[in-house]
């Protein structure tokens, strides 16, 4: 029996790794990283470091073409309007401009185009025919009202599997007291503030986690910056209010007001970022 868990860099997706270590042999054990091309370097860095140091990540890398996970039958004019062809390296931004709109969370293509269907791909190319396998995601009720009734057990026929989900009922402080009470190191964009660390950006931040990634990562704001210019479509859908299009200068800007956008918040975020200081919501600083 071979059990996959989804490994994003994240604390949840960490402590789920870290709960199948325990209770599995480590060579029936498989941890996947979907590539969205998206990510902070210090993911990136995170991720690399975890592979070499704790248990080994295996990097799935999203393609295009019948045979990868962006179906040329169902996308062959964006494809083609994009510049792109069968085999190619499918990224966030490429993906932006095949479908000539960023993802959002009322279309989150993203996550089907770039992490499961590589990683079912993936399965279906590595796991002789006739294993056995379950899948294991870091997915806790708590999260969102879309989560908060997801059983911890449940048949996923995407996957032809069952999924797993042994955090369900945990709390987020919970998954930092395990990952800190067995010596694990997370992610140090937690340590800047972001209650999430997957995609920089994630379309599903919030005002106070991009006022905080903006002040943190700059270079991840101009990654974004250049990105918009070159598919010409703006990241986030409209959140400036007044505004029917808002590019990512236009959000942070946003992002650091209260109010409705009529009051200029206290620059805590920028004075923390620029001495270096611990900005956890999850008191990690501690």
């Amino acid at each position: 029996m071979k059990h996959i868990v989804g490994f994003s860099g994240g604390a949840d997706s960490q402590a789920t790794a870290l709960w199948a270590r325990q209770k599995f042999p480590a060579t029936d054990i498989v941890l996947l990283f979907s590539d969205t091309g998206w990510e902070d370097c210090l993911t990136y860095e995170f991720i690399q470091n975890y592979s070499a140091n704790v248990f080994q990540v295996t990097t799935v890398t999203p393609l295009v073409g019948d045979a990868g996970d962006l179906m040329l039958r169902k996308e062959r004019a964006g494809v083609e309007r994009a510049g792109l062809a069968a085999g190619d390296v499918l990224t966030m931004e490429r993906l932006a401009a095949i479908k000539g709109r960023w993802a959002s969370s009322r279309a989150q293509f993203c996550t089907s185009f770039l992490k499961l269907y590589p990683q079912k791909r993936w399965m279906e190319q590595n796991i002789p025919l006739g294993e056995d396998y379950e899948r294991y995601a870091g997915v806790r009720r708590d999260e969102s009202k879309a989560r908060r009734d997801v059983a911890e057990s449940e048949w996923d026929d995407f996957f032809d599997c069952t999924l797993n989900r042994p955090l369900a009922s945990w709390s987020k402080a919970q998954v930092f007291d395990f990952l800190a009470a067995h010596g694990e190191a997370v992610n140090p964009l937690y340590r800047m503030g972001q209650s999430r660390v997957g995609c920089s950006p994630c379309h599903n931040r919030g005002k106070d986690d991009i006022r905080k990634w903006a002040a943190y990562r700059p270079e991840e704001v101009e990654k974004v910056r250049q990105a918009e210019k070159r598919t010409g479509r703006t990241f986030f859908p409209p959140v400036v209010p007044g505004m029917v299009m808002n590019f990512i200068d236009d959000v942070v800007a946003w992002a650091k007001t209260e109010r409705g956008g009529k009051q200029i918040s206290l620059p805590f975020a920028e004075a923390d970022a620029a001495s270096g200081t611990c900005s956890s919501k999850y008191g990690l600083c501690e």
